[in-house]
């Protein structure tokens, strides 16, 4: 159905700003309806806005005095009628779940009980002792979660998941607290949530070497076709170390210490004594130019040229986390030379600032304060961009690249920091709008949170899914991405008839560049998920 109204298909927390974009060249009168019809409240959308990224014009309506629970849709003479969502305390309780429940289910060398995955069940996969690249040593890898409709582990991209995981239980320990292991067990010492994580943590520590040093990930040499996980019985290869998962590794452990000290005291001390032996074998690495796919394995590269955000990141939290003089001394370094900021795998230094601003231990407050006006300086540019774009994203045309979802979710969490820093409200409701763009506010009237929302993605680039016929719920789609870069979308459109920017997503399982899925944009966007809405 083609629509010309767009909501958050999820809905919206009674407090939070409610804004409704129209598809049309003219101002708008509008209605506000309960799901029986009747209408609670009229408004008028007056505010155009030419729209590049999307090729069309705009006009934006604000409904935030609707507060009562209930279900709603919008509606506006000659433009038919919005998607239906819920006004409510409980709006993202399912989104929630399912967005976390998606870690488990891309657990990998473990039996999923059809109980506890449905459809998606399966015996372990992936059992098999991985052999190190071109050697006949082996080694035990089995763990963890597989990292995006492949079936390939790689440990940087798992650390940040963890990360953004971790800052979402800090921020919103309720919402996170809520969720519940599809398995249902019995009581356990850790809750369901951080069990999760303990997943993934303890497959990283299985990648360090004696040395300290993390192997990059553990693959498949190539791609397999679309088969189930335990149908994949190549063999396992080790890629050999990198600094970026070695830095990576060493700050996610000493970040997690401070979460499983309480439940875990002794399982905390491993994370320190493994956090502590990866930096010291990390400040010893020089590899020039960052990793590259060894010859003969075409998986996931995750090449990254600039390893000084991964240290900058590493020093902030270990020091943040042990108090060693030579952590903060080591982070002061590279920060006088360079603020970093990035939430993505290939630029982490927004993890790093949060460490050093955060710390309870003493620092340099001429640094802090110029990290505090780094952040404010991003979060200014981003929020003049969102305050121009049609559906309120702070995604520039020449921004819908592979992977633009979650660059949305990440520029929601520096617009959420400059919130925190500033108490404006302005940034937290920019910062929840680029929520709501994921979750229906958009162009393409989807949300791209599969089994979610009125009108999900429903073919994403996910094996399991792609062989079953059945979109896994609760994950993120890559979303839209200008560069026409696989076969499918290529067989759509060519770079000169291709839609604008903001359209450039085809929901079918084969465009791997704008319907793939991984679990690092599923944990930018419940780190923003959760931040929002704490």
């Amino acid at each position: 159905m083609y629509k010309n109204i767009f909501i958050n298909q999820c809905g919206y927390l009674p407090w939070m700003q409610k804004q409704v974009t129209f598809r049309t060249d003219r101002p708008v009168s509008f209605n506000v309806h309960t799901s029986s019809g009747a209408c609670v409240f009229t408004g008028r959308a007056d505010r155009r806005i030419e729209n590049p990224s999307a090729g069309e014009t705009n006009y934006v309506g604000d409904f935030s005095a609707v507060t009562e629970n209930g279900r709603y849709y919008v509606t506006a003479e000659g433009l038919g009628e919005s998607d239906t969502f819920i006004v409510g305390e409980d709006a993202y309780k399912d989104t929630f779940q399912k967005a976390m429940a998606f870690f488990y289910l891309q657990r990998c060398g473990y039996d999923l009980p059809e109980k506890a995955a449905g459809l998606y069940g399966h015996r372990a996969c992936h059992t098999k002792i991985g052999r190190l690249y071109q050697s006949e040593e082996t080694r035990d890898v089995t763990g963890g979660w597989h990292d995006a409709g492949d079936y390939g582990r790689y440990v940087g991209p798992g650390a940040m998941a963890v990360a953004q995981l971790l800052y979402a239980a800090e921020r919103n320990g309720a919402l996170c607290g809520s969720y519940r292991c599809p398995e249902n067990k019995a009581a356990a010492p850790l809750p369901d949530y951080l069990e999760e994580l303990k997943y993934e943590l303890d497959w990283m520590m299985k990648m360090q070497r004696e040395d300290g040093t993390l192997y990059h990930k553990a693959s498949c040499h190539n791609f397999c076709a679309f088969i189930m996980p335990e149908d994949e019985t190549e063999e396992i290869v080790l890629s050999p170390v990198s600094v970026t998962a070695t830095g990576d590794f060493a700050a996610v452990c000493a970040m997690a210490v401070r979460f499983y000290e309480k439940y875990d005291p002794a399982y905390a001390g491993r994370l320190e004594a493994a956090s502590r032996k990866a930096y010291e074998a990390m400040k010893k690495m020089e590899l020039p130019g960052g990793f590259k796919n060894p010859q003969g394995i075409t998986t996931g590269e995750y090449g990254d040229s600039c390893d000084l955000d991964e240290r900058y990141w590493a020093a902030a939290e270990l020091y943040n986390a042990f108090g060693d003089q030579q952590y903060r001394a080591d982070f002061e370094v590279l920060a006088q030379k360079k603020i970093y900021q990035g939430y993505g795998w290939a630029d982490m230094g927004s993890y790093g600032n949060l460490a050093y601003l955060n710390t309870m231990r003493p620092v340099d407050e001429d640094l802090r304060t110029a990290i505090r006006q780094a952040m404010l300086s991003l979060a200014d540019e981003l929020l003049q961009t969102a305050e121009a774009d049609g559906y309120g994203t702070a995604l520039k045309p020449g921004q819908y690249v592979w992977g633009s979802a979650m660059n949305a979710a990440n520029n929601g969490l520096h617009l959420y920091d400059a919130w925190k820093l500033t108490g404006e409200r302005k940034y937290l409701d920019a910062a929840a709008a680029q929520l709501h763009y994921l979750l229906g506010r958009n162009c393409l009237g989807l949300c791209f949170v599969t089994g979610c929302g009125t009108d999900a993605v429903k073919h994403p680039h996910h094996r399991p899914s792609g062989f079953l016929g059945k979109a896994m719920p609760g994950m993120l789609s890559g979303g839209p991405c200008s560069w026409i870069a696989d076969e499918t979308i290529k067989s759509m459109f060519t770079k000169e008839t291709a839609p604008a920017p903001a359209k450039c997503l085809v929901d079918m399982t084969g465009s791997y560049s704008t319907n793939e899925v991984t679990i690092y944009w599923n944990s930018a966007f419940l780190q923003l998920l959760a931040s929002v809405t704490a």
